[in-house]
């Protein structure tokens, strides 16, 4: 949430989608900041938690799987795809940020985190008896999840559409992983006016 907390004031006022809204930190926030939030979870949990989180707050739930969501042209001021494209297809992924640039109202801001593929975890998957389904993608448990660690300008790439305003691939310190760190990729773009 660094990304977005210098960025989030660069964006217009509005509508903002959280894809994979976990237990709704980040909705919470964004709609404490005047947004309008959609927030985007399949997991029941949290999208418990974060039916809790919303109370008085300016946050609709949508229990559904974020390649499923209708996503309309020229709607959000801001996007939030933390720690979440990374489990999906590189198939898959084109398409969907082709959606999700479209969705950006103009001067919209997107910000996105995603797993690399210099991560600890990336490592001991090609190290075990893992099968990767595509390049840098893997299935791991619980059954049928995968993961997908992106390539060093990956993400870039997938949103080269936009106005890169802000890019950074580095390592954080993450006590709770096992190697104590992850690696990922940072992403700040606007969809030009």
């Amino acid at each position: 949430m660094d990304a977005l907390a210098r960025w989030w004031h660069a964006a217009p006022r509005g509508r903002a989608l959280d894809l994979g809204a976990g237990n709704g930190e980040a909705s919470v926030w964004l709609a404490q900041q005047g947004f309008l939030v959609d927030a985007v979870e399949l997991d029941p949990e949290a999208v418990s938690s974060l039916r809790r989180a919303r109370a008085g707050r300016t946050i609709v739930v949508h229990p559904v799987d974020l390649r499923m969501f209708p996503l309309e042209p020229k709607t959000y001021a801001l996007v939030l795809a933390s720690a979440v494209l990374h489990f999906l297809r590189p198939s898959e992924l084109w398409s969907l940020a082709d959606r999700l640039s479209g969705c950006l109202l103009p001067g919209g801001l997107l910000v996105a985190e995603v797993l690399t593929v210099d991560d600890p975890e990336a490592s001991s998957l090609r190290a075990a008896p893992v099968q990767e389904i595509e390049p840098n993608t893997f299935v791991v448990d619980p059954p049928g999840r995968l993961i997908h660690f992106f390539e060093p300008g990956e993400l870039r790439r997938v949103f080269a559409g936009l106005e890169i305003l802000d890019y950074a691939e580095d390592r954080r310190s993450a006590p709770q992983a096992e190697a104590g760190y992850r690696s990922g990729a940072t992403l700040v773009a606007r969809r030009k006016e």
